[in-house]
């Protein structure tokens, strides 16, 4: 059986030998997500924030096969954020949806639109039971559980903004324990180094008021074009990049102001609630709380070790919910 090495920044290299995962990492919705941005308009305007869809895609899937997750599982990871659009979360903030979940409403549109189930019956499996999604405990689990999304996206994020060192990575990753289908962590300094860099990963980067101006104010920019005609919602699931250009081509006065402002030389400022302000920003209040795996077997949630991670938490969380307001400085 022919096998692929794959090479992930984070989980290093890994041989591949299942036909039907090399097929859906080289089918179209798939290779579509390298070219669909994390971190949304933030890579126009701050480095470091250039991680792909599909490297997240697949850091998830080997997550998961590192946890022993079976090959379904290891399917779900690759395909669970395949129906983002362009630009990720750009479109939550587009259609004002708070919860960010954009992306999953459309889920089984996009899958059923593409060639991935007639491919997955070519090797005996069953779409609809890969796309549950909530069965799969290593893949997802509601907050403040650990799960492989949540831990491959703050690992992740943070290490492409330099953030973290891939000897630090490493080391939680062997800090990662399975229990009754559930990701813990074994002992509390590792929990809790987790927790600080969520926060970090919260504060600095998803609520950094470069990337959500950048995010909001390309959000205006498409709205500006589905409103006018020059932009159908369908065409949201292009890649980034081809998605800019046609706003470009639009020759729309107000679109091509919004587009000029996204460049590395923007300057944000936060501004007091009743202050002047060009944008008011609201993002998903996130927060982890990781199970703990104490010497003696018990099973303790990370703020029962450490009130202060909580307190921290809760301010973010806080803020978060009130929302930013955001004044342009250039």
């Amino acid at each position: 059986m022919a096998e692929e090495l794959v090479c992930d920044p984070l989980l290093g290299e890994q041989w591949l030998g299942e036909p039907v995962l090399l097929a859906v990492l080289a089918s179209a919705p798939m290779q579509r997500l390298q070219g669909v941005h994390q971190a949304g308009a933030a890579y126009l305007v701050r480095s470091g924030r250039d991680t792909t869809r599909y490297e997240h895609s697949l850091g998830v899937m080997l997550l998961v096969r590192r946890l022993g997750g079976g090959l379904e599982e290891q399917l779900a990871g690759l395909l669970h954020d395949v129906s983002h659009t362009a630009f990720s979360h750009v479109a939550d903030y587009l259609f004002r949806c708070y919860d960010e979940d954009y992306h999953e409403r459309h889920l089984r549109q996009v899958v059923e639109n593409s060639n991935l189930p007639t491919l997955l019956r070519s090797f005996g499996l069953d779409m609809g039971r890969i796309l549950s999604f909530e069965q799969w405990s290593l893949l997802e689990q509601p907050a403040p559980d650990l799960c492989a999304d949540r831990v491959d996206y703050t690992l992740r994020d943070l290490w492409h903004a330099g953030y973290l060192g891939r000897a630090e990575v490493e080391s939680f990753f062997e800090a990662l324990r399975v229990q009754d289908g559930r990701i813990v962590v074994a002992g509390r300094e590792a929990a809790s180094w987790f927790v600080r860099q969520y926060v970090r990963l919260v504060t600095e980067l998803f609520m950094h008021p470069l990337e959500m101006f950048a995010d909001y104010e390309l959000a205006r920019a498409l709205r500006l074009a589905l409103d006018e005609g020059l932009l159908r919602e369908e065409e949201l699931f292009l890649e980034d990049e081809e998605l800019l250009a046609r706003l470009r081509r639009s020759a729309h006065p107000e679109i091509e102001r919004c587009l000029r402002l996204l460049h590395p030389g923007l300057a944000v400022a936060e501004v007091a609630a009743g202050q002047p302000f060009d944008v008011y920003a609201r993002v998903k209040p996130r927060m982890v709380d990781p199970l703990v795996l104490l010497e003696d077997g018990r099973l303790v949630r990370c703020s029962a070790l450490d009130g202060e991670l909580a307190a921290l938490q809760q301010a973010v969380l806080h803020k978060a919910r009130r929302g930013s307001y955001l004044r342009l400085l250039n």
